[in-house]
Parts: structure tokens; C-alpha cells; sequence
């Protein structure tokens, strides 16, 4: 852009509602945010210089400046820059320009700065004193291209960064797969003014693709599958393949997060594995793994014996002068097992993450109050929640670590109360559902296993993990409960 020695704003180049008087008080500068390219809000404010103030008419043929020594100075305020700005003070009235750029709409257009700061220009070409910070992005809703073959996009009312420091891309960095819809999806290719057809053919019906970018455009979603190959939410869905229904325990399609204190004391009444190892370390039977009296008391005296507070309560610094390692004082609290499933999964992959995680558990211990990882035992609601979380079921406020805590061993008693698993007849019954028991003195809810198919579970029961009948005398069938619909 040819830098001329006179101050005009075309016509054509002032967008709907932006104001013309750019050199008076003040003028906001748009910028926007686009995840990891972090658009900085800047603010652009004018001091009046002390003998006389540039203006700007919005008739371009009358348009007057001051002498170019006493142009009204900006500043552009970001958070890392904080340059007093002023006009280039080599313009002079009555010049024309001879070179006239071309301004063209840009549609959601953001340029990135490179690692060096961006000067900024007017519509002009005069370069301001004012520069944008580095790897900052800024929106931009026009582009002006000059004869010479510049290019300069604006991002402010009447400020311009030249296209050789500034990199133009479109929509919102964002990470996902999606999946083309039964009649396959048409491409694009994204320019200035929108998305063209990108002549690729179609993407393939049923297939999934990761996308790295979105842009919404005129109520449209588009997703970024290849360099500048964008397909839109007419032809595509980043939806899941498979949810449960309003009501029913919902999916998760990232990794579930333990729920509650990582690296919990043990106390009395609490029960799982750390009780299981101490018990086990005092000699103490593990027929019920509680944390009582008597364990209490050994602990006490391992304590006094090894110079720690005596409070029978064993902590991280008890369980280390035990012989444990600080890893598995928060590795056994910790673990929830990993996300067999995703975005594409299928309601039969779902219940076959859950029956995987199960199996993994097979020959190991029944432990009451257990629900950590295959390294170590389980009990009956234990082994199910862990494989409710490798399927992306969350069955809170039921939870590996409130398993342990006390007053909550006989979960299989809160998964059966738990209305977001309704209950289904006996006749409709099938792999992946659960399976409750009741004892038979009581009739009290006290077992659940997961079926593998209409009389076959696995479950844990005292003695060990394993497969076996619903029909072997483990109490009284309650009935059955559904996980996926």
C-alpha cells in the first residue's frame, strides 16, 4: 500500500456502524478468542494532541488534516503491549493517493501475529507507531489488497496488520471426532467469503474422522478433517453414536476422575484394599475387611514402637514405616478404570467394555469394600462400578473411594434403589445387565453380578472373582437392572 501524504477513509471501506471519526476520542479495537490462539482484547484510546486534532470527515472529498506535526496520537493497551501510537506524520494536504485498494469482506476470519510484533497501518497505508503483540490473534472482518500485490486485514476500526506478519485462519481450535451421516459428506474448502465446494468427492458413509477445528457459519457447523478440507453438521455429527436416554445414567466419552479424598486415613469402620494389606500385615483374617478394634490396637503399638503419634489411625507416615510405598498410599485410592469406549461406540461396545474391565478381576480375593484395580480384590458392587467406568458410566454418588468408607459396603443395595438403572422383567433379560440377589433371611438386597447372558454372571463372592450361575445359591433373585437402554 502506497503510504499517502493525506488522510481520507474511502467510503467503501468503512463497515456498517464503525465510526468515521477514528482519529477523535476514542475507538474500540476488536479482537476475539480462538482457544490455543489467545485473541487479546485490546482497547484503543486517543489523546488529543495539545494544539490541534486531526478529524476525519466521512466525505472523503472533504476531508481535512492538521499539520503533521499535531495528528491525534493513539494507544493500543493489550497484555503485551502498551505502546503510546501516533500517525505517521509524513502526510500532507492535498496529495491524492494513487493507489486505491480493494477492500473485501472477510467472514470470521482471525489473524495470528508470528513471533515478532505486528505493525499496525490505516486505510491509507500511513503506518502507525502502534504494534500488536506477538502470537496474539486478532479478529478481522476485512481484507484490503493493493495493486502492488500487498495485503493488509483489518482489526480495528482504522487499523491494519500487513499480511507478510500475520497469519489468516478460520474458526475455533477444537479437537473431536466426527462422524459422517448414512449418505456420506460432501467437502469444502474455506476462503475469505465462506466455504466452496472443494471438488474431493464425498467423504464415505459411517466413517469417522477427527477434526481439529470448527467454524460456524450462517447456522452451520463446519469441521476441519484434513488441511483446509472442512464437512459440515448438514452431512456429519461430533453427537456420540450411542447415549442413553434422559433419565437413564449418562455416558462419559473423556476418562471419569476419582470422586472424594485420594490418600484417605484408615479409621475405624473403614474397609477396601489399604485395610485388606494392614489387616493382612497384623496377621488378621480378611473374612471381613474392616478396620476395627483390633486392628486399632496393633496399630497403636506399631506406632509407639516406631517413635510415630500413637492414634491408631494409620496415615501416610504409618503406612510408609509399614513397608508401603507413598505410590500405592493414592494408587489404590486413585484408580478408576480406563475408558474402554468413545464418541463412536456402539451400545454392544459399551456393555463389552464393562464385561472386559469385569474379567480382568477373575481369581483374585473378595474383598468387602474393595473397588480398586485388578492388582487386588473386589467385592460384588466393587468389580461393577469398576466396570461401569470403563464403559463411561459414572454411578455417583456410588464410588470406588466412598465404597471404602464406612456405612457403605452393601452398595448393591444404592445400584438397585438407583432409578437412573430401571428395572426390567426377568423375561427380558440380557448380556450386560445386572443381576441382584437378596439374602434369604432377610430378604434385604446383599449381592449383584453382571450377566453375561440370560443365566450366566460374573461376580465377585466370598472366596474369589469369577463366572458362574445366577442359579447358585447366592440368595434369592431380586430381579434385573439395565445399564445401557
Amino acid at each position: 500500500m502506497k503510504i499517502s501524504h493525506k488522510v481520507i477513509i474511502f467510503s467503501n471501506l468503512v463497515l456498517a456502524g464503525v465510526s468515521v471519526g477514528i482519529m477523535q476520542n476514542n475507538a474500540k479495537a476488536d479482537t476475539a478468542t480462538s482457544d490455543n490462539q489467545t485473541a487479546q482484547v485490546a482497547q484503543v484510546q486517543a489523546a488529543t494532541a495539545t494544539e490541534s486534532t486531526a478529524t476525519v470527515s466521512a466525505n472523503a472529498a472533504d476531508t481535512q488534516t492538521s499539520s503533521s506535526d499535531e495528528l491525534t496520537a493513539t494507544q493500543v493497551q493489550a497484555p503485551q503491549a502498551n505502546v503510546q501510537a501516533a500517525t505517521d506524520a509524513n502526510t500532507q494536504a492535498g496529495e491524492q493517493p494513487t493507489d486505491q485498494p480493494i477492500a473485501t469482506k472477510i467472514d470470521g476470519g482471525v489473524v495470528t501475529v508470528g513471533n515478532q510484533q505486528a505493525s499496525l497501518y490505516d486505510g491509507n497505508g500511513n503506518k502507525l507507531s502502534v504494534s500488536i503483540a506477538p502470537n496474539s490473534g486478532w479478529i478481522t472482518d476485512q481484507k484490503l489488497s493493493t495493486q502492488a500485490g500487498d495485503t493488509y486485514y483489518r482489526v480495528s476500526t482504522d487499523a491494519y496488520a500487513n499480511g507478510n506478519d500475520v497469519t489468516l485462519t478460520f474458526g475455533n481450535n477444537k479437537s473431536g471426532v466426527v462422524r459422517v451421516k448414512g449418505w456420506g459428506a460432501k467437502t469444502y474448502n474455506r476462503n475469505d467469503s465462506g466455504f466452496s465446494d472443494a471438488s474431493n468427492g464425498n467423504l464415505a458413509a459411517n466413517t469417522s474422522w477427527q477434526f481439529n477445528k470448527t467454524n460456524d457459519l450462517n447456522g452451520i457447523t463446519y469441521y476441519q478433517v484434513g488441511t483446509n478440507l472442512w464437512i459440515n453438521s448438514n452431512d456429519a455429527t461430533d453427537a456420540p453414536a450411542y447415549s442413553n436416554p434422559a433419565g437413564w445414567l449418562q455416558i462419559h466419552n473423556t476418562q471419569i476422575q476419582p470422586e472424594g479424598t485420594v490418600g484417605y486415613d484408615l479409621y475405624n469402620g473403614v474397609e477396601g484394599i489399604k485395610v485388606y494389606l494392614v489387616r493382612k500385615l497384623f496377621g488378621y483374617s480378611n473374612s471381613h475387611t474392616i478396620y476395627d478394634g483390633n486392628v486399632i490396637n496393633s496399630v497403636r503399638s506399631f506406632q509407639a514402637k516406631a517413635g510415630l503419634p500413637v492414634t491408631g489411625v494409620t496415615d501416610l507416615a504409618t503406612w510408609k514405616a509399614m513397608g508401603y510405598s507413598e505410590d500405592s498410599w493414592y494408587g489404590i485410592d486413585s484408580y478408576i478404570a480406563p475408558l474402554l469406549t468413545n464418541e463412536n461406540s456402539s451400545r454392544s461396545d459399551h456393555i463389552e467394555a464393562m464385561i472386559t474391565q469385569a474379567k480382568k478381576y477373575i481369581g483374585q480375593p473378595w474383598v468387602s469394600g474393595a473397588a480398586s484395580s485388578p492388582d487386588y480384590g473386589v467385592d460384588c458392587s466393587g468389580l461393577v462400578t469398576q466396570a461401569m467406568y470403563a464403559a463411561g458410566i459414572d454411578p455417583s454418588p456410588v464410588g470406588s473411594i466412598q465404597h471404602a468408607q464406612p456405612g457403605h459396603e452393601w452398595n448393591s443395595r444404592d445400584m438397585w434403589a438407583d432409578w437412573r438403572m430401571p428395572h426390567i422383567a426377568a423375561s427380558q433379560r440380557q448380556r450386560g445387565d445386572l443381576v441382584f440377589f437378596t439374602d434369604p433371611s432377610t430378604g434385604i438386597i446383599w449381592h449383584v453380578g453382571i450377566l453375561l447372558d440370560a443365566n450366566t454372571m460374573i461376580d465377585s463372592w466370598p472366596g474369589t472373582v469369577g463366572t458362574s450361575s445366577i442359579y447358585s445359591g447366592k440368595g434369592n433373585i431380586a430381579g434385573y437392572a439395565r445399564v445401557f437402554s
